[in-house]
């Protein structure tokens, strides 16, 4: 009796080690994601934001060219952006009123701008936005400088200052992304 106790028990660790080390949903490993600072400036001010994505993404976003970036607001409760790459939310229609007001904005602004950005050999980055688009229409230019001095051509991690953002998509509400987006 004693052996068939110990067979027994020898037989069911084996069949409880078997199966718990069985997987049957491979684990997916997300990329790392990083986060680029930025001020999202209206005719209500200027606020602290951030653009997320993996390192990739952000390079392709904001390398790409000289015309405007499109984001979209993936978080109601703190400006977290992701760059999308179709022709921007709606509304597109240059005539409509809000990008009336951001291109108003834009050409008040960019000599400022242009001349921060020729200063200080850095890009400088501003995401617009207006009262009238409901929230859903951002648009960030990045001002490269043009004075020959800045001519230096940099790695784009020394160009943008990337930072880890280890926030999954359920965090993005959360007062811990609040803290990161405002450290700046």
């Amino acid at each position: 009796m004693e052996k068939f106790i110990k067979i027994t028990s020898l037989l069911s660790l084996a069949l409880v080690t078997f199966f718990a080390c069985k997987k049957d949903v491979t684990e997916v490993k997300q990329e790392d994601r990083f986060s680029v600072d930025l001020k999202v400036a209206s005719a209500k001010g200027s606020e602290n934001a951030v653009i997320i994505g993996t390192k990739a993404e952000l390079k392709a976003a904001l390398t790409a060219s000289e015309k405007p970036i499109f984001l979209k607001k993936i978080a109601t409760a703190n400006n977290v952006f992701i760059p999308i790459e179709d022709e921007g939310p709606d509304p597109v229609d240059p005539g409509q009123l809000c990008w009336d007001e951001i291109n108003a904005y834009y050409n008040a602004h960019i000599a400022g701008w242009q001349q921060a950005a020729n200063q200080n050999c850095t890009n400088v980055m501003v995401c617009l936005t207006c009262p009238n688009a409901g929230g859903g229409l951002y648009v960030m230019y990045v001002i490269r400088p043009t004075s020959p001095k800045c001519n230096v051509l940099e790695a784009f991690e020394a160009q943008f200052s990337l930072a880890a953002f280890n926030f999954g998509n359920g965090e993005l509400e959360s007062e811990a992304v609040a803290t990161h987006i405002k450290r700046k």
